[in-house]
C-alpha cells in the first residue's frame, strides 16, 4: 500500500478579530479553518473545492507553514522521516522547504518584475544550494525545457511572456529544487480558458515524469 505524503488531522487556523481605532484590543476570534482531516497517498493528488472566502488558501499555507495553524496537526513524511510541520520552530523549516514548494494563483503578480527569468528560476537553489552555483544555469535551462520554455527566455523579464507563459515560469520555479510536495493554489484559474487546459496538461505530464504529489 502506498505510504501517506501528507496526513492532515483536526487542523484549525483562527486569526484574532481587533477593536477599531488608535488603541486597538482584541474582541474576538475568527475561524478561518476548523477541524480540517485529510490523507494524501505518495504520487497523489488531491483537489480542495469550496466558495470563494470559504478558507483554501489559508489551509493551503497553514500546511506549508506559511502561515501557523492555531491546533491540529500536519504529519509530511520528509526525506529524513515523518515531521509535524504545525510543531515545528521556523528554524528547522528551512531545510524542509526543499521538499516542498507552492504554485501561485496570479502568474502576473508572483514574478517579479525586474528579474530576469534565469534569477527567477534559479534563486531557490541560490538560497538552498549555494555550493553547487556553477550547476544552477544548465539545471534552470533543464528545467525551462521540462515546462516548455526554451533557453533564450533566459535573459527576459516576465512582462515579454503570455499568462501561460508566466505560470510556466512560477512552474520551473516551484520543481527546481525537485519537490516531493507540489501545492497549486487555483493555478489556472487566472489564465484563458484555452490556456488552462495545456497548463493542466503540463502539471499532469510533470507528475507522472518527476514522481511529484
Amino acid at each position: 500500500m502506498t505510504e501517506n505524503l501528507l496526513s492532515v488531522k483536526n487542523l484549525d487556523v483562527t486569526f484574532p478579530l481587533m477593536s477599531k481605532g488608535l488603541f486597538r484590543t482584541q474582541i474576538g476570534e475568527f475561524p478561518a479553518v476548523k477541524k480540517v482531516s485529510f490523507n494524501l497517498k505518495r504520487g497523489g493528488t488531491l483537489g480542495i473545492v469550496g466558495e470563494s472566502g470559504s478558507g483554501k488558501t489559508t489551509l493551503v499555507r497553514a500546511i506549508l507553514r506559511a502561515i501557523k495553524p492555531t491546533a491540529g496537526s500536519v504529519l509530511f513524511q520528509a526525506r529524513n522521516g515523518q515531521v509535524d510541520l504545525a510543531q515545528l520552530p521556523d528554524r528547522s523549516l528551512v531545510p524542509l522547504r526543499t521538499e516542498m514548494q507552492m504554485i501561485f494563483q496570479d502568474p502576473f503578480a508572483s514574478l517579479n518584475p525586474r528579474m530576469k527569468v534565469y534569477d527567477i528560476v534559479a534563486e531557490p537553489l541560490q538560497i538552498h544550494a549555494p555550493r553547487e552555483k556553477s550547476d544552477h544555469r544548465q539545471r534552470v535551462i533543464d528545467m525551462l525545457a521540462r515546462v516548455g520554455l526554451e533557453a533564450d527566455a533566459l535573459q527576459r523579464f516576465p512582462h515579454a511572456f503570455s499568462g501561460g507563459q508566466r505560470q510556466r515560469i512560477g512552474i520551473a520555479r516551484a520543481l527546481i529544487l525537485e519537490p516531493s510536495l507540489v501545492v497549486c493554489d487555483e493555478a489556472v484559474s487566472a489564465l484563458d480558458v484555452s490556456v488552462q487546459a495545456r497548463v493542466l496538461n503540463l502539471l499532469q505530464d510533470l507528475q507522472e515524469s518527476l514522481h511529484l504529489t
